[in-house]
């Protein structure tokens, strides 16, 4: 009879150990779900302050950009360049007898044109 008792027993014990088993396997699961989503939000919350970061440093560097682009044109005016030359420099202006015009002849239609002129006697 000892041995249907301790028989009986272990299969008491044994359904007992499949049920624990599966409890902790599933709060395991559960557990491991919960990490992954709390992660998920951390990782999400953490790129959120990154964009704004991001998006405060790009608003800085444009404000930048455009005080420097007022700057440059202000260097490069023309009046200020002819002030710097004429006071720093010494410079002057040329009368209008030593000023010389010179224009531009318009590019011909290309060196095949040259060549058929040639070609044909014109020079």
């Amino acid at each position: 009879m000892t041995t249907r008792v301790n028989a009986m027993g272990s299969i008491i014990f044994e359904r007992g150990r499949r049920g624990s088993f599966r409890r902790v396997l599933l709060a395991l699961v559960v557990i491991t779900g919960l990490l992954l989503y709390v992660g998920a939000k951390v990782q999400i919350v953490r790129l959120g302050y990154q964009i704004e970061a991001l998006e405060n440093e790009k608003q800085e560097q444009e404000r930048a950009n455009r005080s420097l682009l007022i700057e440059v044109s202000s260097l490069a005016s023309p009046a200020r360049i002819e002030e710097i030359a004429v006071k720093r420099l010494g410079m002057v202006r040329p009368s209008k007898e030593n000023v010389v015009i010179v224009k531009r002849n318009k590019p011909s239609s290309g060196p095949a044109s040259h060549g058929s002129q040639r070609a044909a006697g014109r020079p």
